[in-house]
């Protein structure tokens, strides 16, 4: 089984892969976002979790159901 820390280094490579904003928590040199971009990172990052446990669950269920 991963570690918290593993499953947030997961899904935050997965968000920066998608969707080029580094995940709250993840270190960005000096001057890489501006503050705009910051609070923009921080929406995306809310919806992408967001629907990132929406899609797990539905996983879930479907195999739950198949099983």
């Amino acid at each position: 089984m991963k570690s918290a820390n593993e499953r947030f280094e997961y899904m935050a490579e997965l968000f920066y892969k998608e969707t080029g904003f580094m995940a709250p928590g993840k270190s960005a040199p000096p001057g890489f976002y501006t503050e705009e971009q910051k609070e923009e990172g921080q929406v995306k990052w809310k919806e992408w979790v967001e629907e990132f446990y929406i899609k797990l669950f539905e996983l879930h269920e479907f195999y739950s159901v198949k099983g």
